[in-house]
């Protein structure tokens, strides 16, 4: 064989011994890259699901409850955990709470192994059932969710505000206060279901409180006469003084002794308490004697609506008493002298009005006192009232102008219910303001201006002006009271039956939450 065919044949026998090694090192180096790279892989997908585990997402949309056919999420549900516990926090150091502590570690119920968690989750179901029910009353009646947009708008801003003075982001103050899982979206939702339900429910409640007939009402009034009654009396009270339980010698007396010198303490007490019935009776006043014998629990001329509040000791006598009838009454440690001047039902009526404040702004000081306003916010306060009151004298005048007026420039708040009071009586505002809605001779129409400043050195108040309009009585106090009575019992009865058919539970979900 020649020597090129000799070449040619070891060219078309294959790769070499040195090639076939290159190619199985270079295929083991492509498996290796291979696997390597789907590791590469798994692991770039295991970081970012704990990224994702870590930023919540996945707790927060789990399910943590069901009410009726509807699933809460986690998020849903920690707005009224935290809303439940909110309370809780704030009073803790009265009730018990360590807001530091976890939830799951503090009992409510120690008795019955009822940990704060079990309790606010309890609360949150209850409320998140009436929210749910009482909602979709509010769109069954026709209700829509523009009716709660300016008080949804309201409260975002209040929150936003809240957040900022206190060097939050809104969402981060919403974490803050609802939990790690509460969003912006889910607050606003939830608010607004709250406030979807509370247009039924203030629908049926006023419903209610407006439907008892007068036959209705008096026949309440037969029946709790004692709780609606005003009662005017007075009375002194003559305790037995304390007495000493040693000797001068610092020795213990005996129980007989103690007894005899308790025995002669009342006896002393009796005395006094006679002297002061006889005095009475024969035209002295109650505030003399006060004076006279320097006691401590006395009242002379003390009016009472209803006989709660009175004393029990001495009540039940009171109220068999006819009037201006004086009487002794024996008590554990000591005797009064009481005496009943009047009982009766009150039936002056109350009063509805509409008002607008221009308040003046002022400070507090290191004590949260309250500083006057100064000469300046005085000015501004009164230049805010003078272009009120031109809008209104511009206007038709009518109540209607005067509640939109209200909600328009109003300092007071109530800007969506055109600055309305209702069923007030002495003493409910100011005196200033009180002294011109109550003057005799009052006109439903009228208006008046009133400057009211606050009370000197007080930690709470307001100083400005108020435009008053009279809109004209409304029913005894009494009344009154006979309806929100009746109607909350109606209102119990009606929320029970709404939220029949939303059932409660709890999912895994709110294993998330008070841990």
């Amino acid at each position: 064989m020649s020597a090129s065919r000799e070449k040619k044949q070891r060219q078309n026998a294959g790769p070499s011994e040195k090639a076939v090694k290159a190619q199985q090192e270079q295929a083991v180096r492509k498996r290796k890259t291979i696997l390597y790279s789907a590791i590469a892989a798994v692991v770039v997908v295991l970081v970012a699901a704990l990224l994702i585990w870590r930023s919540g997402i996945f707790q927060s949309n789990a399910t943590a409850a069901t009410v009726g056919d509807t699933s809460l999420t986690t998020a849903e549900l920690s707005y009224y955990y935290y809303d439940a516990r909110q309370y809780y926090a704030m009073y803790g150091s009265y009730l018990g709470f360590d807001a530091s502590k976890s939830d799951e570690e503090q009992f409510y119920n120690a008795g019955d192994n009822v940990t704060y968690r079990d309790h606010f989750l309890e609360q949150a179901l209850d409320a998140a059932q009436q929210h749910k029910a009482l909602s979709d009353a509010a769109v069954e009646a026709g209700h829509t969710e523009a009716e709660v947009k300016d008080s949804l708008n309201a409260a975002v801003a209040n929150l936003k505000s809240t957040a900022a003075a206190n060097g939050y982001t809104y969402a981060a103050y919403l974490k803050a206060m609802y939990g790690p899982y509460m969003t912006t979206g889910i607050y606003e939702k939830l608010y607004t279901r709250y406030l979807m339900a509370n247009l039924v429910y203030s629908d049926k409640s006023s419903e209610l409180y407006d439907s008892y007939t007068q036959e209705e009402l008096d026949a309440y009034y037969k029946d709790n006469a004692d709780a609606l009654d005003t009662i005017e009396y007075s009375h002194l009270y003559f305790p037995a003084a304390s007495v000493e339980t040693k000797d001068s010698d610092g020795n213990d007396l005996s129980e007989d002794e103690v007894s005899k010198l308790k025995e002669e303490a009342l006896a002393d007490a009796k005395k006094k308490a006679e002297e002061a019935l006889k005095a009475v009776k024969n035209g002295s006043t109650f505030d003399s004697q006060k004076e006279k014998y320097e006691l401590t629990t006395a009242g002379d001329h003390v009016t009472a609506v209803g006989t709660s509040t009175i004393n029990s000791t001495y009540r039940d006598q009171l109220l068999k008493q006819d009037k201006d009838e004086v009487e002794l009454v024996e008590a554990e440690s000591g005797y009064y002298v009481i005496v009943l001047h009047d009982r009766y039902l009150a039936d002056e009526p109350t009063k509805d009005i509409r008002h607008i404040l221009a308040r003046a702004e002022n400070t507090t000081d290191e004590n949260s006192k309250l500083v006057a306003p100064t000469d300046e916010a005085w000015a501004a306060a009164k230049a805010k009232m003078d272009e009120i009151q031109a809008a209104w004298d511009a206007s038709g005048k009518t109540e209607d102008d005067f509640a939109k007026l209200a909600n328009e420039k109003s300092d007071d708040g109530n800007g969506t219910t055109g600055g309305l009071y209702t069923r007030a009586q002495p003493g409910y505002f100011v005196s200033e303001f009180n002294d011109w809605v109550f003057e005799e001779g009052r006109k439903p129409g009228d208006v008046g201006m009133v400057q009211h400043s606050a009370e000197e050195g007080s930690t709470s108040g307001y100083y400005g002006y108020h435009l008053i309009y009279y809109v004209g009585d409304n029913e005894p106090v009494w009344m009154g009271t006979a309806r929100s009575s009746l109607s909350s019992e109606a209102m119990t009865t009606w929320l029970e039956e709404a939220v029949a058919g939303y059932e409660t539970s709890l999912a895994d979900g709110a294993e998330n939450l008070g841990k």
